[in-house]
């Protein structure tokens, strides 16, 4: 209520940027959907169902997955992290036909995103957290000890970089 008279300022240029950003896997498609070779594989653009696809067997696979028996390692975690950082990169090439897959593609980039903070999560803690989570084969004792925290972390956006931490549980009862 105190700031009623303050107008929003509103820049023309950076809504144009945004438009463009967001509608982009639509004009990806506009572009390459004549170069479709099989079904729905173009070699121009992913599909969302595709992208997502290969981020679930990438999470499987190294990050721990079922059909790995939740068992991961310091090696997979990395290439696991190899991966998603290929998958983003293949973001850019995105393909949407319509507004539904222009959502499932945003979708995916979130869940990309998440993919990574899980990998660095478990990356970050040198133990093993069974029954229930995952099973480092490179760290396979539960350490309450040393590992009784909350692991923190912050994204820089800017640099793709990850800085984690450990917070403290605080027991209240």
């Amino acid at each position: 209520m105190d700031m009623k008279s303050d107008v929003p300022r509103i820049d023309d240029a950076e809504i144009s940027r945004l438009r463009e950003t967001v509608y982009k896997p639509m004009e990806n498609f506009r572009v390459g959907r004549n170069e479709i070779v099989a079904g729905t594989v173009a070699p121009s653009y992913i599909t969302p169902l595709h992208g997502l696809q290969r981020l679930e067997k990438i999470m499987d696979e190294y990050v721990g997955g079922y059909s790995m028996f939740y068992v991961t390692s310091e090696p997979l975690l990395n290439r696991g992290l190899e991966l998603l950082k290929m998958l983003t990169e293949d973001f850019e090439h995105i393909g949407a036909d319509s507004l539904h897959q222009l959502q499932r593609a945003w979708e995916l980039q979130h869940r990309i995103l998440t993919a990574e903070a899980v990998t660095q999560h478990t990356l970050f803690r040198k133990e093993t957290r069974w029954p229930g989570y995952y099973y480092r084969a490179d760290h396979q004792k539960l350490d309450d000890a040393d590992w009784h925290v909350f692991t923190g972390s912050k994204y820089d956006a800017r640099t793709g970089g990850w800085q984690m931490s450990k917070l403290p549980v605080h027991h209240i009862v």
